[in-house]
C-alpha cells in the first residue's frame, strides 16, 4: 500500500501565513498557492506530474484536493485520488511548525507496473548482462520505492496524523494482475501507542477478503494479527485463516534501521515461529530470520484449512522437523544475497499405507493425469503399451540435457528445493526491477503438472515446494525416473505432451535421435508450448530472438560438458525444418480456390 510521503516542514513563513488566514481571508490565496507549488515540486522530485480538479482551503486550515492525479511522462497513470483532504494540527502553527494532524483519502487507485519478463523457470539469454535502459531504470525505481516504503516505516508512529482510507485500491496495470482492495483503513494515534486497522480484498485468481488490527505501543511492543478468508468450493464459503504477530519492533531513526527481535512470535494457524531481522533504509537491505522446532504434518493440518492444503490434505507422514529460512539481501549490490532455507528432520517417513495421494503410482506404470492451464486435464498412458512412451534412455541425451540445463541446471544436485536458483533469480530480478526469472525446479514442475494445476495462489506454490521436498527426500524416488516422467508428459504444443509426441508433431520423427538445432528449439518451446509459432517469421524461418535462446541453452549445456563446442553451430547457422503437423499448422494447406494455389506467391510455395 503506497504511503504518502510526510511533507518536509514548510517553516516559520507557512506558519505565518496560516496564522494570518485566521484574520485575513485575503491571505488564503497566498496559503494555497504555496501548497500547490509543494505538491507540484514533491511529485516532481520523484519523476512524476500532479494535477487535480479543485484545491480548497476551509476554516480555520483544512485542505481538500479533489480528483488529484499522479502521471509519469504525462502518460502513465500512477494514482488517482477522488478526494483527498488534510486538516493542520493547530499546535504545530502555534509551533510555527505546520503539520497535518489528520489525513483522508476517499476513492483511490494508485498503479503498479506489470509483471512483464521472461518464462518462468528457466534461463533467460540476458539474464547475466548488467541492467540497460528501461531495466536499469526499473531497477532504479524498485531501490527507491523500498527505501522510501522504509522511511515510511522508520517515520515516528506514536507522532503521525490520524489517517483514514476509504475505497482505495492498489492493482497492477495488468488485468489479471494481483490487486488489492481496502474498503477501509485507519490509523489512529493515542497516548499509549497508535492502532492500525481495516478490511479488504485480495485478489489473485480469486478474491481473498481480510481485516486486521494491529497495535504498537510506547514500549515499541507489535501486537496483532490479520484474518483471512480463504475460497473453498467444497463448503461453499471462505474458511477462515489467521495470522498472528507478537514481538518487539524499535525504529532508530538516526541510523535508518527498523529492527525486529529476535524473539518476536509469528503464528499461522497454530503454527508458531520465531521471526527477527533489520530493514535499513541505506541499500535498501533487508534481513530476516524465521524458525520453528518440533512442527508435524497433523499440527499443519489442524492450522490450515483444506483449500490451502490442497492435496497435502491426503499425504501422510510420521516424525517432526525444524524449519529454518534466512535472507539478507542489499538491493544496491543483488549479486550479494544469501539465503537458506533447511528441513531438520526428526524421524520423519512417508506412510503409503495412510497416504492417499497416488504418490507410490509413480515408481512404476501408471496412466497420469496432467493439470494443465485453465483448468483443463488429460492422461498419458506411461508404460509401454503407449508407443510414445520412452524411457530415458532412448531418449536422446542431446534433448534430455537441453531441458535440464534450461528448466533446471541443478535438478541432479538438490533435493527438490534449489536455494542456488532462489538466490539467482532474486538477483536478476531486482537487477532488472522486474521479473524476469522464477526458481521452480524440474520436481516442482513435475508436482504441479500431476496434481496441483497452474493457478497463481500462494497456496499452490507452497504446496508445489512439500511436495516436491516429499517427492525426493520422503518418498525417494530416483532422479532418472523423475526425469524420465517429467519428460514423458510436459505440453509441448496443442495436444502435444511428451518428448516423443513433441518430436514428431515438429520434425516427422522420433525422440530417440535429434539434431542439436532440434534439441535445443524443443527446449525453448516448454515454457509456453501455446507460443511456438512466434518463434518464427512469416517464412518460417527462427526469429533472431529464438536463435539467440537456443544459442545461449547451447552455451550453456557446453559449460556443464553435455555439448562438445564444436558440436554447436553459430547463432546465425540454427535452423529447424518442420515436417510434421506442425508445418500445416504454420503454413495452412489452401484450397484450388484459393488465389495462393495458382501459384502466385502462395504460403504454401513459400513453406521451408
Amino acid at each position: 500500500m503506497p504511503v504518502l510521503p510526510r511533507p518536509r516542514r514548510p517553516g516559520a513563513p507557512l506558519a505565518l501565513l496560516a496564522l494570518l488566514a485566521l484574520a485575513a481571508p485575503a491571505a488564503r490565496a497566498l496559503i494555497l498557492g504555496a501548497v500547490a507549488a509543494r505538491l507540484r515540486s514533491t511529485a516532481s522530485a520523484r519523476g512524476l506530474e500532479a494535477s487535480w480538479s479543485d484545491l480548497r482551503l476551509g476554516f480555520p486550515l483544512r485542505f481538500t484536493c479533489e480528483r488529484l492525479t499522479l502521471t509519469r511522462a504525462r502518460t502513465d497513470t500512477v494514482m488517482r485520488v477522488d478526494s483527498l483532504r488534510v486538516a493542520m494540527d493547530p499546535w504545530s502553527l502555534v509551533r510555527f511548525h505546520p503539520a497535518p494532524g489528520a489525513v483522508e483519502i476517499l476513492h483511490a487507485r494508485f498503479l503498479r507496473g506489470g509483471a512483464g519478463g521472461a518464462d518462468p523457470d528457466t534461463l533467460d539469454p540476458e539474464s547475466a548482462a548488467a541492467p540497460r535502459g528501461a531495466g536499469a531504470e526499473r531497477a532504479a525505481r524498485l531501490r527507491h520505492g523500498a527505501r522510501s516504503l522504509i522511511g515510511a516505516l522508520l517515520a515516528p508512529a506514536r507522532r503521525l496524523p490520524r489517517v483514514a482510507l476509504r475505497d482505495v485500491t492498489l492493482a497492477s496495470r495488468d488485468d489479471d494482475g494481483p490487486r488489492v482492495s481496502l474498503a477501509w483503513l485507519d490509523l489512529a494515534p493515542g497516548a499509549a501507542g497508535v492502532k492500525l486497522a481495516g478490511a479488504g480484498t485480495l485478489t489473485l485468481e480469486r478474491e481473498v477478503p481480510f481485516a486486521f488490527d494491529m497495535r504498537y505501543g510506547d514500549d515499541d511492543r507489535l501486537a496483532g494479527g490479520a484474518r483471512f478468508g480463504v475460497p473453498d468450493s467444497g463448503r461453499g464459503a471462505p474458511v477462515p485463516l489467521l495470522l498472528t504477530v507478537d514481538g518487539h519492533v524499535n525504529q532508530d531513526r538516526a541510523a535508518g534501521v527498523l529492527r525486529i527481535a529476535d524473539s518476536t512470535r509469528f503464528t499461522v494457524g497454530r503454527v508458531p515461529f520465531t521471526l527477527g531481522g533489520t530493514l535499513e533504509r541505506g541499500g535498501p537491505r533487508v534481513t530476516l530470520a524465521l524458525a520453528a522446532d518440533g512442527l508435524t504434518a497433523e499440527r499443519w493440518k489442524r492450522s490450515l484449512p483444506p483449500a490451502v492444503l490442497g492435496p497435502l490434505e491426503d499425504v501422510a507422514v510420521r516424525g517432526s522437523f525444524d524449519y529454518r529460512v534466512t535472507l539478507d539481501l542489499d538491493l544496491a549490490r543483488p549479486d550479494s544475497v544469501t539465503f537458506a532455507a533447511d528441513v531438520i528432520p526428526h524421524g520423519l517417513a512417508l506412510d503409503l499405507d495412510r497416504t492417499r495421494l497416488n504418490l507410490g503410482a509413480l515408481e512404476g506404470p501408471f496412466v497420469a493425469t496432467i493439470h494443465l492451464p485453465r483448468g483443463r486435464l488429460v492422461t498419458r498412458d506411461l508404460s509401454p503399451s503407449n508407443p510414445h512412451f520412452l524411457t530415458l534412455e532412448r531418449i536422446d541425451s542431446l534433448l534430455a540435457h537441453a531441458v535440464v540445463t534450461n528448466e533446471d541446471g541443478g535438478f541432479f544436485r538438490h533435493h527438490g528445493f534449489n536455494t542456488e536458483a532462489v538466490k539467482g533469480a532474486i538477483a536478476e530480478n531486482v537487477r532488472a526491477g522486474s521479473w524476469r526469472r522464477g526458481a521452480g525446479t524440474i520436481t516442482m514442475q513435475l508436482a504441479r503438472n500431476l496434481w496441483l494445476g497452474h493457478a497463481r495462489t500462494l497456496s499452490r506454490k507452497g504446496q508445489e515446494v512439500v511436495l516436491a521436498w516429499v517427492l525426493e527426500n520422503l518418498l525417494r524416488l530416483d532422479k532418472r525416473r523423475l526425469l524420465e516422467i517429467y519428460l514423458n508428459i510436459i505440453e509441448w504444443g496443442p495436444e502435444v505432451h511428451g518428448a516423443d509426441e513433441a518430436a514428431q508433431y515438429y520434425f516427422g520423427h522420433g525422440a530417440q535421435h535429434v539434431s542439436v538445432s532440434e534439441a535445443l528449439f524443443l527446449t525453448t518451446v516448454v515454457p509456453a508450448p501455446v507460443k511456438w509459432r512466434y518463434r518464427f517469421d512469416a517464412a518460417g524461418d527462427l526469429r533472431p530472438f529464438e536463435r539467440a535462446q537456443m544459442h545461449f541453452i547451447g552455451r550453456a549445456m557446453v559449460a556443464k560438458g553435455w555439448l562438445r563446442a564444436e558440436d554447436l553451430p553459430e547463432s546465425d547457422a540454427l535452423r529447424v525444418e518442420l515436417r510434421g503437423p506442425a508445418r500445416d499448422v504454420l503454413f495452412p494447406p489452401v484450397g484450388p480456390a484459393d488465389p495462393a494455389a495458382r501459384g502466385d506467391g502462395s504460403a504454401r510455395d513459400r513453406r521451408p
